[in-house]
């Protein structure tokens, strides 16, 4: 008969594996994440290739002056000019304007021969504004003479208006880009078709407005349906670069690929955020988010794809709320709210501050501030943008 001291290992190592469960670490989030959605790392990109006619220009560096440029497609022409912008002397004098320190040698007593490729503007402040220009040769005009309007025009600073119908192409479009204060400017030009509807395809013009990681602002010149008048849309102002559009679905008519700004600094830093796929399209003049449309179900998949394989260690909660915002565009919201509920970082207060005035340009509150929960402020954030948890 076993003694009870010969029976002590047997006992011990049956309590250790009684144990071992409660012991077992929790997965962390990225594991979490990855069991929860593990379909989805198979997915394909989305979108086709594009050989639409594309200007991409400018990185921002000091160096050679940048080129004109110009691309047509069909009865389009569109141009790239540039104008130098002056330094804005009003504040006085600069840093950089100071006089030499004891030892220093003054920009203008080094030789030209002593100077690297590109740096006789050395100190040189001027910075330059792209200038993009539409011409539309009508093949059919209409004179006035003969019961027709002449050629239309927005009125608007960007835009020329004409009087008269003249022989050859005819401006349509003028746009100026902001100055982003340096020397080349990023700007993407590109001739598409977005809206089926009208008989010519439209131009995408997109600038860069400077910043470390902000922003491009978007324009769409397109003709109205059945008339040979022009006008120029605004898609808006987005964080990144200049914007191109792409055909999403496959179906010939492109549309614009961009994350959802609201996320943004929304409940983290910029870096620490991740926010859902949005989907601009052009429609009867307007720009709308179709992302919801079934069409745009491969894109999504392809977005969360790329989430999950990028989940952060900590600052979780801007990643959170583009999950969570992601997972609803794939009517999977419910799961990723209860996968949030279990992960949320409790001690950060980032974005918990509800205003319950008007907040003035600055951001300060009108009237009284309260607290909320983390869960509490994303659903206010989420509602507030038409994403509905759902089941």
């Amino acid at each position: 008969m076993p003694t009870i001291a010969s029976l002590l290992p047997l006992l011990g190592a049956l309590c250790l594996v009684g144990l071992a469960p409660a012991f077992a670490a929790e997965p962390s989030l990225g594991e979490a994440v990855r069991s929860a959605d593990a379909r989805y790392l198979e997915a394909p990109e989305s979108g086709s290739m594009d050989d639409s006619p594309q200007i991409v220009a400018g990185g921002g560096e000091e160096g050679l002056p940048p080129l004109d440029q110009e691309l047509s497609l069909g009865p389009l022409r569109v141009t790239l000019t540039y104008v130098e912008e002056e330094p804005d002397t009003s504040a006085g004098p600069q840093a950089d304007d100071a006089p030499p320190e004891d030892g220093e040698i003054a920009l203008e007593d080094i030789p030209a021969e002593a100077m690297l490729p590109g740096e006789f503007d050395l100190g040189e402040t001027v910075s330059r504004v792209a200038v993009v220009t539409v011409y539309f040769d009508d093949p059919s005009p209409v004179a006035p003479d003969e019961g027709g309007d002449a050629m239309p025009q927005e009125a608007s600073d960007s835009d020329v208006a004409t009087d008269e119908m003249s022989a050859g192409p005819q401006e349509v479009a003028r746009l100026r880009g902001p100055d982003a204060g340096v020397f080349d400017p990023p700007v993407s030009i590109q001739i598409a078709e977005l809206d089926p509807g009208n008989a010519h395809p439209e131009v995408v013009v997109s600038f860069f407005t400077g910043g470390a990681h902000c922003c491009s602002v978007t324009h769409v010149v397109t003709a109205k349906a059945g008339r040979a008048e022009w006008t120029t849309i605004d898609v808006g102002e987005f964080d990144g670069g200049p914007l191109l559009a792409v055909d999403l679905d496959g179906d010939g008519v492109l549309e614009f690929e961009t994350r959802d700004n609201a996320f943004l600094y929304a409940f983290a830093c910029y870096a620490c955020s991740l926010a859902p796929l949005q989907v601009l399209a052009l429609r009867d003049g307007k720009i709308e988010d179709v992302g919801a449309e079934a069409r745009f179900g491969p894109a999504h998949t392809a977005w969360l794809k790329n989430m999950i394989l990028s989940v952060p260690d900590q600052d979780v909660n801007g990643f959170l709320a583009g999950y969570v915002g992601q997972k609803i565009r794939l009517g999977e919201g419910k799961q990723a709210w209860d996968l949030m509920l279990k992960y949320y970082d409790r001690n950060s207060d980032w974005g918990l501050e509800v205003c319950d005035g008007a907040r003035n340009e600055s951001g300060d509150c009108s009237g009284a501030v309260t607290m909320v929960t983390f869960p509490e402020a994303l659903e206010r954030m989420l509602n507030k943008n038409g994403y509905k948890i759902g089941g």
